[in-house]
């Protein structure tokens, strides 16, 4: 059964790592996915992983830093798929720097893409949801929660976006709208390149503080998380933290 059969989905940042996957999984579920980034090639590639699959999808592009670019987004792809049941919002950008090296410029990138885009993002959505319910899905990060210095103005941001995500979900659940934040534990292109700054010693070390021993897949287990909870089985699940990352989430705090 497909649980996700006849809704509409927004997945932000889908033209590349993570997001992809959990595009793929919310069309296989059954959802028409309006695939939202700032470059169409890569959003049209994602489209053809999943006609191939059997899915639908619509290519936005959209700066999702730019409200009205944003608010554009929304009522295209409810004009052409129809009412947006559950909005993902994955996009991020950042450059990574130590707390001591943060300056304006790298804090407004990221907090401009990460809480800025995801506030547009959700604000966009409100009146649909508002009307019929629907799920938000915001992304945090588990090196946010454990407060990795090594990335200061992106852990700014991902605990910022706990906060949007708790302020969102107390106001809106009395209009049927679920908002969660999802940490994941899955091979990025943000993670790739602090990954590759590791010797394989190192790499087996983060390795085995992982219960699982392994990286998350961006479909099979982040998606198949996005999926839950957009579905029946996430209805009363609301202002949350999940942190699908093998367990390795035993530094939430």
């Amino acid at each position: 059964m497909k649980t996700l059969e006849g809704k509409v989905a927004i997945v932000t940042g889908s033209g590349g790592g993570m997001g992809i996957g959990v595009a793929l999984a919310v069309a296989k579920a059954g959802a028409a996915v309006a695939l939202v980034g700032r470059t169409r090639e890569k959003l049209e590639q994602t489209a053809a992983l999943i006609a191939e699959a059997g899915g639908r999808a619509l290519v936005v592009p959209c700066d999702i830093t730019d409200r009205a670019q944003v608010d554009a987004a929304v009522a295209r792809t409810e004009q052409e798929l129809g009412p947006v049941w559950l909005l993902v919002n994955n996009a991020v950008s950042t450059d990574n720097r130590r707390i001591e090296d943060v300056d304006d410029e790298n804090l407004d990138l990221v907090l401009r893409s990460s809480i800025h885009g995801s506030l547009y993002m959700m604000q966009a959505c409100f009146p649909t949801m508002k009307k019929a319910g629907g799920r938000i899905v915001n992304f945090g990060s588990g090196g946010a929660t454990m407060g990795m210095a090594e990335v200061g103005a992106y852990v700014i941001a991902k605990e910022g976006v706990r906060g949007l995500t708790k302020v969102a979900a107390t106001g809106w659940g009395q209009y049927g709208i679920t908002v969660n934040t999802v940490c994941p534990m899955v091979a990025t292109p943000l993670f790739q390149t602090w990954w590759d700054s590791l010797d394989e010693r190192e790499k087996q070390h983060q390795l085995d503080q992982i219960p699982m021993r392994r990286l998350g897949d961006g479909e099979k287990d982040i998606g198949a998380m996005v999926v839950f909870l957009a579905g029946p089985g996430g209805e009363y699940i609301t202002s949350r933290t999940l942190h699908v990352d093998g367990g390795r989430a035993f530094y939430d705090r």
